[in-house]
C-alpha cells in the first residue's frame, strides 16, 4: 500500500510539473541560437540565427515541417506582417527590414499567430536575448566594438519641434515636444537625447517612448520639460546605435 501511494504521487507530482512547464525554450549551439515556442497543441515555431543567417520553421504536433514558403503572413499582438522565412547578409534590404520589424517585435510579443496556429511566449526575457543574435547578419563592420556607435553620413531620423499649451496647477507652461521619424531602412535604437547642451531634459514620460527600437516610417512624439532652458529648441543631439546626429532647429 505504502509503494502504491508513493506512484501515485510521483505520478501527480509530475503531471503537475509539466502542466506549469514553459512552452517555449532557448538554447545556442555552435553559433547558432535556436528558439522554440511551443503551443498547446505542441505544434512548434522555431526560430535559428547566427551571424550569417536567420530563419524561421514550422512544425507540427509530430515535429515535422510544415511547408510556408519563401514569405509568411505572420501576426504579432494582432499586428499583421509579411516576413520572410529565412535572411541571410546577400538579402536584399526590403527583407532584412521586414525580417529586422518581426525580431524586434518578439520581445513585447503576448501571441504569435502563423497558418491559425496561436503561439503565446511567456518568458519575454528569452525572447529579449534573441533579438541580438537574430539581427547580426546585418552588422556591417564586425570590427567595430559593439558598444560604440557607428558613424554614418546618412541620418537614420528627421527630428523637429513644435511646442503644445499645457498647465502645471493653474500656471500655463508650454511644452516643446520633439517629432521623431525612422528614416534608417535598418531597424535603430535612440540611446540619449542632449537638448539645448544638456539645458532642457526629456521627460520621464519622453524617455518611455525611446525604450523600444525604431523602424522605417516609424514617428513618434517625445515631450521634453516645461522650462525656460526649453522654451526655445535651438540644437539637438541625438546618440543612436548606429551614430551620432546633431540637429540645429531655424
Amino acid at each position: 500500500m505504502l509503494i502504491k501511494k508513493i506512484v501515485v504521487l510521483s505520478i501527480v507530482s509530475f503531471n503537475c510539473w509539466a502542466a506549469t512547464m514553459p512552452w517555449e525554450t532557448g538554447w545556442a549551439m555552435g553559433g547558432t541560437s535556436t528558439y522554440a515556442i511551443i503551443d498547446k497543441d505542441n505544434n512548434q515555431l522555431l526560430i535559428e540565427c547566427n551571424d550569417q543567417s536567420g530563419a524561421l520553421y514550422l512544425r507540427n504536433e509530430k515535429r515535422n515541417d510544415v511547408n510556408v514558403g519563401q514569405v509568411v503572413a505572420i501576426s504579432v499582438n494582432n499586428t499583421k506582417m509579411t516576413v520572410p522565412t529565412s535572411i541571410d547578409t546577400t538579402s536584399a534590404q526590403s527583407d532584412k527590414m521586414a525580417w529586422g520589424n518581426f525580431i524586434y517585435s518578439l520581445s513585447k510579443s503576448k501571441s504569435i499567430t502563423l497558418n491559425n496556429k496561436k503561439f503565446e511566449p511567456n518568458n519575454s526575457e528569452k525572447l529579449s536575448d534573441i533579438v541580438q543574435a537574430c539581427t547580426a547578419y546585418d552588422e556591417s563592420d564586425s570590427s567595430v566594438p559593439q558598444n560604440t556607435p557607428q558613424q554614418t553620413t546618412k541620418p537614420v531620423l528627421k527630428v523637429s519641434v513644435h511646442y503644445e499649451q499645457g498647465s502645471f496647477g493653474s500656471i500655463p507652461v508650454t511644452v516643446p515636444i520633439l517629432h521623431l521619424v525612422g528614416l534608417s531602412e535598418k531597424p535603430f535604437k535612440v540611446q540619449g537625447l542632449v537638448v539645448n547642451k544638456g539645458n532642457c531634459k526629456v521627460t520621464a514620460y519622453g524617455l518611455d517612448k525611446l525604450k523600444t527600437p525604431m523602424v522605417y516610417g516609424e514617428e513618434r512624439t517625445v515631450p521634453l520639460a516645461a522650462s525656460s532652458t526649453c522654451s526655445t529648441i535651438l540644437d539637438i543631439d541625438v546618440r543612436t546605435n548606429l551614430g551620432n546626429f546633431s540637429y540645429t532647429m531655424q
